[in-house]
């Protein structure tokens, strides 16, 4: 093997360092169009609610305005939104709980209307047009709180709003306890709800190149994205491609599909052009992703030369209002839980269950 090819215990320099720090790497909103259509979301402000009605009038007669559309206009079709790849097995398939848009908002920031517009000035003002009646229900913002039994069911098929609850047991956690001698240590420990605050918010742009639909995205997962954009329109995935430019950081937040199906349909139904969506900040912390809080309870019984003779832990995962990565990440914390230390007798359980609050999802 030549010198050259030897990389291990060396410095590599990444493929894309140079253009990254020279300022020269396209980012997506690098090689948008200029004359491109402009969507913008309009996003609940209930927690938990049904929209009874939307009157776009006044926002439609805005100068510039293209296309108005609500929850009422695009079809029903649900679609997963995780990063993972879509199993065979339907038991092992990402939950389909998503629309492009909802008449059942389930959290503050819930995706009601859209508007394309020919620039950003008449979107952003006609999203503010638009008047939204909504049956307000009632709403639970705790993990534990969800679970009781007189909490609003958030999700009909989710009894508890559990999404789901997988157990761990090694040994006899009761008898091993029991011993004598056993020093009793016991604690609850809470991991808040972070926001991954990457530089570049979500932005996408899609139109119609013939006739597939294209999608470019600051996403993290192309591939799939490919898959769900298919799933949520309705086409084959052979229909849609993706183009993934440079991306300005993401850390799990573009491991979810985020906008591109809607950004994809809307291109759709304004003639195929080319239309661009990207998001604010403010949307970026209430309408993305943030990461799980947990609440995680450990009861660990010692003995005095400081081994572990049983230890228990019960974990709660704030889900928010929809699956997206669900119980993938409580079920991983509470699979590490009995490598941490050796004890020959352990329970544990997670539970990752639904909120009216902003969707968990990858970190």
């Amino acid at each position: 093997m030549k010198d050259k090819e030897h990389v291990i215990g060396k410095s590599v320099k990444r493929v894309d360092a140079f253009e990254k720090v020279t300022g020269r790497a396209k980012y997506t909103d690098d090689i948008c169009d200029k004359s491109s259509y402009t969507a913008k979301i309009l996003h609940s402000t209930v927690a938990h609610g049904i929209v009874k009605s939307i009157d776009t009038k006044e926002a439609e007669r805005i100068p510039g305005v293209v296309k108005v559309v609500t929850c009422f206009d695009v079809p029903k079709r649900y679609f997963p939104t995780a990063g993972h790849p879509w199993s065979t097995d339907p038991e092992h398939q990402d939950v389909a709980d998503r629309l492009l848009l909802t008449d059942h908002v389930k959290f503050y920031g819930d995706d009601v209307a859209a508007v394309v517009a020919e620039n950003e000035v008449a979107a952003a003002q006609a999203v503010r047009a638009i008047k939204v009646e909504y049956e307000e229900l009632p709403f639970v913002l705790d993990a534990q709180k969800a679970m009781e039994a007189d909490a609003p069911l958030i999700h009909e098929n989710y009894p508890g709003n559990i999404l789901k609850h997988t157990s761990i047991r090694s040994g006899n956690y009761e008898e091993a306890r029991k011993e004598e001698g056993l020093i009793k240590v016991e604690g609850w420990y809470d991991t808040p709800t972070v926001q991954h605050c990457h530089i570049e918010n979500f932005i996408c742009y899609s139109y119609m190149e013939q006739g597939r639909i294209v999608v470019v995205s600051s996403t993290q997962i192309p591939h799939i994205c490919r898959r769900v954009v298919g799933q949520a329109l309705g086409i084959p995935w052979g229909e849609v491609r993706v183009i993934k430019p440079y991306i300005g950081g993401g850390f799990g937040n573009k491991q979810d599909i985020l906008y591109e199906p809607l950004c994809a349909y809307l291109s759709t139904v304004v003639g195929g052009r080319l239309v661009k969506l990207d998001v604010s900040r403010e949307e970026t912390f209430v309408s993305n992703r943030v990461r799980h809080a947990i609440r995680t309870h450990i009861i660990s019984y010692v003995r005095p030369d400081g081994s572990f003779a049983a230890r228990k832990m019960e974990c709660f995962s704030d889900q928010g209002a929809y699956a997206s990565h669900g119980h993938s990440i409580a079920a991983k914390g509470m699979g590490a839980f009995p490598q941490l230390y050796p004890c020959p007798n352990i329970e544990a359980d997670a539970y990752t269950v639904f909120t009216n609050k902003s969707v968990a999802g990858a970190m």
